[in-house]
């Protein structure tokens, strides 16, 4: 179903640690106003704050002033971090949000939407948006997925898990985002901008050494002896 409208890339959000959209909140809430002052703050880089603000305005906690945290963002902020209140807040404001209404209600339902299905949705529903924009700002999404999801681990207990059979499979489950989730593709499929797409190589990149003229690339071993031999100098 085609989107209602074209998303401004500016309502697609970037910041991936939501954690880090609330300390912003908190240091604005301190008295903060200026990137800088709350970049030394929170320890954010200055850049990061930027991300936070936007995403802070996207999930309605702030105002377009950059400075007024709404009434959603207060109550954000009245909740202990890590509870259930503040996943409760967190799903709310993301489910509110523009972006994910459009082009990720599904974000999440079990079977969640993959970094390419996300990527191909916003390409096609943002104006002006790059495919590897795209592909970046799926993974934000998909990071808030996971962090929301994650929060909510501690409420199970854990089960005791094998040395030997973490050490094995290990790498296989970890790579993958979010549980449930088939292996990471390949490599060569990663670094395509979208499912179907071939990688190509890195421009000026060889696929194997020159040889000189009247040069062979044969290991040394399996050359005559007398290509082995320098110039000028003869066996005795």
């Amino acid at each position: 179903m085609p989107p209602t409208r074209l998303l401004r890339s500016t309502e697609i959000p970037q910041a991936d640690n939501l954690a880090n959209v609330r300390r912003v909140l908190e240091a604005l809430a301190g008295g903060a106003s200026a990137k800088d002052e709350i970049a030394q703050q929170t320890g954010i880089s200055v850049r990061h704050v930027g991300y936070a603000l936007a995403a802070a305005r996207v999930l309605g906690w702030l105002g377009d002033d950059d400075v007024s945290i709404t009434p959603a963002g207060r109550g954000l902020l009245a909740v202990p971090p890590g509870t259930a209140d503040e996943r409760a807040q967190l799903r709310r404001a993301i489910f509110a949000c523009d972006v994910v209404k459009e082009v990720a209600p599904d974000l999440f339902e079990p079977a969640a939407p993959t970094v390419v299905a996300l990527a191909r949705r916003l390409y096609r529903s943002t104006a002006g948006i790059a495919k590897e924009t795209a592909r970046r700002r799926a993974q934000t999404l998909l990071a808030w997925r996971s962090q929301v999801l994650e929060q909510q681990l501690p409420l199970f207990p854990r089960r005791p898990r094998k040395r030997r059979a973490a050490a094995t499979a290990g790498a296989s489950v970890e790579a993958a985002p979010f549980a449930g989730d088939a292996a990471a593709p390949a490599a060569s499929a990663e670094t395509a901008p979208f499912a179907g797409d071939e990688a190509a190589p890195a421009p000026g990149e060889a696929t194997s050494l020159p040889v000189a003229p009247g040069e062979s690339d044969a290991p040394a071993a399996d050359r005559p002896a007398q290509a082995r031999r320098a110039p000028g100098r003869s066996r005795r």
